[in-house]
């Protein structure tokens, strides 16, 4: 006599087998069910219908960007072609500094291809290029087609998610794996310099940095000149000039930042109050002679709430309590939803046809502090549970039991920023 073998299945009842043909039945049966079940339950978007009601706020600060298209030259495969970039004189100081070099866990990151340029060596690093700008793109592909073992090769650009560009550049050191196999021989990856691992970076769009130069905040994304225009002047260079400019500046920058600080506490003892510019440029003090990805924001020019909010709580209330602030990637379409708002506005008279001003932010240092926001916000959420002890772990007595007075935290304000896409990308 067999014994008899029970299965459960996922959603189904407990199932008896009394012969080896429906055991195995029953296990196909069973292996199909949990496959459909991970199948829809991992591979499936999830359907976010809090912006019906409530507002599209409450997602990941990096999931915020996910509809912002990046652009690559890569093979017809989508595989990125590796560059090389100049190891600059004053990345090797800083690592230098930071100990990073004469460790053997840190020789991967020191060891960069070298490139034979006539009678002298040059220090170079492969690095695959995200551009905001597909425009941009299409210039590198066509200069790459200008030479010639590249002149016959299928180049395509092709677009990506700024979420996977941000994911991808923020691995530093060794950078990213290729896909290249393990080593046979010593079971580890293959260095940098044989084509193991890549950097990535992610490279602004210089029509909207010649924008950012002339808009308030604009040393956030790295402009330190003595004028808007000269800074608006430099952007319109080639990259060439642009990046010997920008050396010379990371190369002051110490001295720089060294001197405002000085200045700043001689104001505070003085009892004098710094200016916006300098406070500004001793701030942001890290991005000069570096560039930040723009974004842009005009106070009065607000994201209309959802349509079943308004009518369920009332336009005025909804417009209080559930509009949204809008981040541009592109300076242009701010321009156009001003236009837009303006002549939609039963005040048109009293709003000018341009806005006052166009304040611009450093994208990845707003993206940052929501995701520093959101921390704070789901921290305070678990203390409140926890004082509440057994009560706490249940979500609807939770809801519905207070511990005492409200928490009044007052609200930054990020809670209710979106990123706008440039529509020149779409």
């Amino acid at each position: 006599s067999s014994s008899l073998l029970s299965i459960k299945v996922k959603y189904g009842a407990t199932m008896r087998a009394s012969s080896p043909q429906q055991l195995l039945l029953l296990s196909l049966a069973s292996s199909a069910a949990l496959l459909l079940n991970s199948a829809t339950s991992t591979a499936a978007p999830t359907i976010n219908l809090s912006n019906l009601l409530g507002s599209s706020t409450t997602i990941p600060a990096y999931e915020r960007i996910l509809s912002q298209p990046v652009f690559q030259v890569t093979t017809p495969w989508g595989s990125p072609y590796m560059l090389f970039e100049k190891y600059k004189d004053e990345e090797k100081a800083i690592e230098m500094e930071s100990g990073n070099s004469g460790s053997d866990d840190t020789a991967d990151m020191d060891k960069f291809s070298r490139v034979q340029q006539k009678d002298d060596m040059q220090d170079t690093r492969p690095i695959s290029l995200y551009f905001m700008d597909e425009h941009d793109a299409r210039a590198l592909a066509d200069e790459m087609k200008q030479m010639k073992h590249m002149k016959d090769s299928d180049l395509r650009v092709t677009c990506s998610s700024l979420g996977k560009a941000v994911r991808s550049a923020s691995n530093l050191g060794r950078g990213l794996p290729t896909g290249q196999g393990i080593d046979d021989k010593t079971g580890k990856l293959l260095t940098m310099d044989d084509g193991g691992s890549l950097r990535h970076k992610v490279v602004p769009s210089k029509r909207e940095l010649f924008y950012a130069a002339r808009c308030a905040g604009r040393e956030r994304v790295g402009c330190f000149g003595d004028s808007p225009n000269e800074d608006a002047d430099l952007l319109l260079q080639p990259q060439d000039v642009i990046e010997a400019n920008k050396m010379q500046a990371r190369r002051a920058s110490k001295k720089n930042t060294a001197r405002r600080i000085q200045k700043a506490r001689q104001l505070e003892k003085e009892g004098l109050m710094e200016s916006p510019t300098d406070r500004l440029r001793r701030e942001y003090a890290h991005m000069e002679g570096q560039v930040g990805l723009p974004v842009f924001y005009s106070e009065g020019l607000l994201k209309k709430p959802p349509a079943l909010r308004r009518i369920f709580q009332g336009a005025k209330s909804a417009w209080a309590t559930s509009s949204l602030t809008p981040l541009y990637f592109s300076y242009e379409d701010l321009m156009k939803d001003w236009s837009i708002m303006r002549e939609r506005s039963n005040n048109k008279n009293k709003i000018p046809e341009k806005p006052p001003q166009v304040e611009v932010f450093n994208m990845l240092d707003v993206v940052t502090s929501i995701d520093k926001d959101q921390w704070r916000a789901e921290r305070r959420s678990e203390l409140v549970r926890d004082q509440k002890g057994l009560v706490g772990k249940i979500p609807i007595l939770h809801n519905l039991i207070n511990t005492g007075k409200k928490s009044a935290s007052k609200k930054s304000g990020l809670e209710k920023v979106v990123f706008v896409p440039s529509s020149l990308g779409i």
